[in-house]
């Protein structure tokens, strides 16, 4: 057998020979470049043969010199145009105009992970501003899903807000009030059933705030403090782009509250075996995929906490399926008042349809109905009720792709939509006084045409 050595030489025998002589003839052009450019670098690097500009002037005959190091340029961050902060808010006082892009090319700069913590230990009035934000802000808010479903957390005012402040007042007296609750048959409700009357009694605010303190500080809590509303494709707006270093800011801050808190807080069937199993009591058969955490949510409303009562499930696709699995909008004020399918409808963004829009009218008619009990009475916030109707982008549901943007230049106006209402000559007052509020805020928002 022959050698692959032997074979390669039989192979270069057989080209041609006025290819070999070709060959020969660039080889060597190659070789006299070659030459000539190593002769012309050495004459240029060495000083001893560089002629000078005056005839008598001597040639020193010194060492060649090192050669220098290379200098690695760095492109240099644009310069941002600056934004108009309310004065004494987060953005103002933290200096965000001062922040360097947080976003580029879909990546966040990794050089800047730590920017915002360094702020905050330098900046006395920055840690107060956002102290004072971030105790008034809704842990409901966190969990707000999807930018193509409205949130009752974000549609209904309370009376008494939800707010951070409230789940990190006291953690321990709420976890004791917790087991005390639990311990009584009466405050054990499942099925459908809901008492009002026992909010007091059976503590039913600890019941929500021991719940989310676990939700954010325990286990996955940071994933549960990733808005995914507030998340941006690969080339945000400069405002979506502070608003990334906002998020940065305000997980910071609660994750140092979270690490002031006593680990035995947390829920888990190896500190607390009879406990959890307790709660695991409360689940119904179809209710096979909730955690104890979202039972607990949902005992909280069913015992008549408001808070409670405006959380729903969370669906986050770019994270895990269900994030969030808590129905205690099904045991709220707002579902005894217009039903489940009434809000549902409601809740997804859809294009302005004139269908759609009456009955959203007439629910928010019966939402607005004055009550026997004041406390009973829902409010709601108009200027997001015109911004989920009015501003896109809006969406639709498809067999194939499930939730997607629709892209249709030419849908109706949310005024051609309520033009198209006022000509079916409805004669329900409450239905028209909502027509005219719903225009007025539009109008204000600039989002009606």
């Amino acid at each position: 057998m022959r050698s692959r050595k032997r074979e390669r030489l039989i192979q270069l025998s057989r080209v041609p020979r006025w290819l070999w002589g070709t060959g020969a003839v660039l080889g060597l052009v190659v070789a006299i470049v070659c030459v000539l450019l190593i002769t012309h670098n050495r004459g240029g690097s060495n000083p001893a043969v560089v002629e000078t500009s005056e005839p008598n002037a001597e040639v020193s005959e010194t060492a060649p010199s090192a050669e220098p190091l290379v200098s690695i340029e760095t492109t240099p961050e644009p310069e941002l145009p600056e934004l108009a902060f309310v004065a004494g808010s987060v953005e103002d006082v933290c200096g965000f105009n001062e922040l360097p892009t947080y976003w580029i090319a879909g990546e966040v700069l990794k050089r800047h992970y730590w920017h915002h913590i360094e702020v905050l230990e330098t900046n006395g009035e920055c840690r107060a501003a956002l102290d004072a934000h971030m105790s008034a802000y809704n842990p409901l808010y966190f969990l707000s899903g999807a930018p193509y479903r409205a949130h009752l957390a974000e549609f209904v005012i309370l009376d008494e807000p939800f707010t951070f402040e409230r789940i990190f007042a006291d953690t321990v007296g709420d976890f004791v009030r917790v087991q005390d609750a639990l311990s009584r048959p009466e405050c054990l409700l499942t099925g459908d059933e809901t008492n009002r009357q026992l909010t007091e009694d059976c503590h039913a605010d600890a019941f929500l705030n021991y719940a989310f303190v676990n939700l954010f500080c325990f286990s996955d809590g940071i994933e549960n403090r990733v808005r995914p509303v507030h998340k941006v494709e690969d080339s945000p707006t400069l405002e979506q782009d502070r608003q990334l270093w906002k998020q940065q800011f305000e997980d910071e801050w609660a994750e140092q509250k979270c690490e002031g808190l006593d680990p035995a807080l947390e829920l888990t069937a190896e500190h607390y075996p009879e406990l959890y199993t307790l709660i695991l009591s409360l689940k119904e058969s179809e209710d096979s995929r909730k955690e104890p955490l979202e039972l607990l949510v949902e005992l909280a409303a069913r015992l008549g906490d408001d808070a409670a009562g405006l959380t729903q499930v969370v669906y986050r696709p770019e994270m895990f399926p269900w994030s969030f699995k808590s129905e205690g909008y099904r045991y709220g004020r707002i579902t005894d008042l217009v039903g489940i399918s009434e809000w549902t409808r409601f809740a997804f963004k859809e294009e302005p349809k004139t269908d759609r829009f009456r009955e959203t009218f007439y629910m928010l008619a019966k939402l607005s109905a004055r009550r026997p009990n004041p406390h009973d009475e829902i409010e709601f916030d108009w200027e997001y009720v015109a911004r989920h109707l009015c501003d896109p982008p809006y969406f639709e549901t498809t067999w194939s792709n499930g939730v997607q943007p629709v892209e249709n230049a030419d849908r109706l106006s949310c005024k051609e939509v309520v033009h198209e209402i006022r000509q079916q000559d409805i004669k329900f007052a409450p239905l028209l006084q909502m027509l005219d509020k719903f225009e007025q805020v539009a109008l204000e928002l600039d989002v009606y045409e």
